[in-house]
This record gives structure tokens, sequence and C-alpha cells, in this order.
């Protein structure tokens, strides 16, 4: 039978930095402020061509 492993037998996961902007909350602000840019233009797109 498998022994069930001990919390300080399983491997840490380091959080390596994101490839880009230094840290994953500036990452996370840079895709919201993109979706927002997105989601405007579009708006503005469906505006100026509504019937």
């Amino acid at each position: 039978m498998s022994e069930i492993p001990q919390l300080k037998d399983i491997r840490q996961v380091t959080d390596d930095p994101p490839p880009f902007l230094g840290r994953w909350p500036f990452v996370y602000a840079a895709v919201l402020c993109v979706l927002a840019a997105v989601i405007a233009g579009l708006y503005a797109f469906m505006r100026a061509f509504a019937a």
C-alpha cells in the first residue's frame, strides 16, 4: 500500500517572475487595461456604425 506523502515531502514550486513588466500584478493590470481598451474601441465602433 502506498504511503500518503507528508507536507514536508512535497516539492516546493518556485514562482518565477514574468518575462516582462517584472511582477505578476503589473502583468494582470496590463491585461485589464488592454481588455478595457478593446471594449472601449468596440463600443466606439458600434456607436459610429449604428443605424
